[in-house]
């Protein structure tokens, strides 16, 4: 597989270009037996929230639709993922490191 152009009811979509966490979207990883659990404290209302968490692995990707008004947290099995993504409908998408995580 190459490159892609996606559209969007005649939009062309650009690719997102993930940014490290900042203080307005701290993300907490933490190891709980076999799994993440991964917390976000960030304003949930239906102006402003996140979108989806997703744990990437090498070969998969585990994903969490969120909706307004409800927590921005998950649980994903630990299955060799590295990174965890997430994305906020006003400030776009963010990458934290799950391997720093605590054992």
């Amino acid at each position: 597989m190459g490159e892609t152009v996606v559209h969007c009811h005649g939009v062309q979509l650009l690719p997102a270009e993930a940014e490290a966490a900042d203080e307005d979207h701290a993300v907490s990883i933490e190891r709980v037996e076999d799994e993440y659990y991964v917390k976000i404290e960030h304003e949930m209302s239906k102006a402003h929230y996140i979108t989806f968490i997703a744990a990437l692995s090498s070969d998969r990707a585990q994903l969490l639709k969120l909706y307004p008004e409800e927590n921005a947290e998950a649980r994903f099995k630990i299955n060799g993922v590295r990174k965890i993504l997430y994305y906020c409908n006003r400030d776009g998408l963010f990458i934290a490191d799950a391997m720093k995580a605590g054992s």
